[in-house]
């Protein structure tokens, strides 16, 4: 007997749990529900993006304009440098001994041109005494400028090889830091096609520069004066700030795609913004306080139901609609005059009031039907 009871028990426990998933499965229905907010009032950007690299204000390179080997360097990476401070001085012995063999000739062509000089004079009041004819005259008046000649051409070799000697010290020609080094001791220089480059300098790293690339589909909103925010990898989380100097004419293209390049101004008096790298910038090209925005999905949102579609003409092309969520958790179709965006919401001049509440998406629940079961055991 006891065996009975306990297959009509486990039975009837079976039926149950059967009537039970039907019920959770097919005994629902679907009530719809809105996700809104409510419109804000504040401060709203428009922005236009860009990427572009930190660079100094203003970068030299040094070189040097004579060939040799280097004899001592001065300065390393990142040394700090004053204008005409030395950084590198070539080996000078081969030059030392061109000026002291210039020099001497310089001394030479000037004793040269003295004797010349006294003869000429002599036989120039040897002619007016009529003790010479006219062409010793000019002979010796020839041989007076040539000595001149030579004298003065001395002197220019003289002046050139002391010219060379100056080259030899290679010094800063402006106040800077040294960003790059290009040379050691005991390397040779040659200098004969073209200047070599020993070191950069850049100028103060207390400023700096971005060279933003921005698409000609936005460089029309770019304007000097204009705020900029920037982020770079190195300082995760924190935002730099800078302001819109100038946008250059020349027109970057690759790939049939055409940018433009601006300039954007940075204090960096932290010091922490290095040379090279990347910035992530955002212009704010437009700005508005204490306007009405809305979420932009508020604008893509279209209710299932067809019959709350408004059929009303837009007052205009910046014109659209939204859905008010109204009394009894009604839809109310809304027409509005949209203005300015930031990527995430957008201005509404016309249209709305603080605090109506704006309906971005239908969020669909269940509903269960009212449904009894009786269970019996016996």
């Amino acid at each position: 007997m006891n065996i009975k009871k306990k297959s009509r028990l486990i039975i009837v426990l079976a039926v149950s749990g059967l009537f039970l998933m039907i019920f959770f499965l097919l005994g629902s229905e679907s009530e719809s529900n809105w996700q809104h907010v409510s419109v804000d009032v504040g401060r709203i950007e428009k922005k236009v993006s860009a990427t572009g690299t930190l660079n100094p204000m203003s970068t030299v390179n040094v070189g040097t304009q004579i060939s040799g080997i280097i004899e001592d360097v001065f300065v390393d990476f990142n040394d700090a440098v004053k204008k005409g401070e030395l950084l590198a001085k070539v080996d000078s012995s081969l030059i030392d001994a061109n000026l002291s063999q210039l020099s001497a000739r310089l001394s030479a062509a000037a004793a040269v041109l003295k004797a010349a000089e006294a003869r000429f004079i002599r036989e120039k009041r040897l002619f007016a005494e009529g003790f010479i004819s006219l062409g010793s005259l000019e002979n010796s008046e020839k041989e007076f400028e040539e000595a001149r000649s030579r004298l003065m051409l001395a002197k220019a070799e003289l002046n050139r090889e002391d010219q060379n000697l100056m080259y030899t010290r290679i010094i800063s020609p402006i106040d800077g830091v040294v960003i790059e080094k290009k040379v050691d001791v005991g390397q040779t220089v040659a200098a004969r096609f073209q200047t070599p480059t020993l070191f950069k300098i850049a100028g103060n790293l207390n400023f700096m520069q971005i060279e933003a690339l921005v698409s000609e589909a936005d460089i029309g909103n770019v304007k000097k004066g204009q705020s900029v925010r920037f982020s770079v990898d190195a300082y995760f989380g924190r935002v730099f700030e800078g302001v819109v100097d100038k946008v250059r004419l020349e027109p970057k293209v690759e790939q049939n795609v055409v940018n433009y390049v601006v300039v954007i101004l940075v204090n960096n008096k932290e010091g922490i913004l290095l040379p090279g790298m990347t910035a992530q910038a955002s212009i704010v090209v437009e700005s508005k306080e204490n306007v009405l925005s809305i979420p932009l999905s508020a604008l893509r949102f279209k209710p299932e139901n067809k019959n709350l579609e408004f059929d009303k003409p837009k007052l205009n092309d910046n014109s659209s609609i939204v859905y008010l969520l109204g009394d009894n958790n009604k839809l109310v179709p809304t027409d509005v005059v949209l203005g300015i965006d930031d990527g995430k919401k957008i201005e509404v001049g016309v249209g709305l009031s603080k605090n109506d509440k704006v309906v971005l998406r239908e969020i669909k629940k269940s509903k269960s039907k009212r449904s009894s079961f009786r269970f019996g055991v016996r």
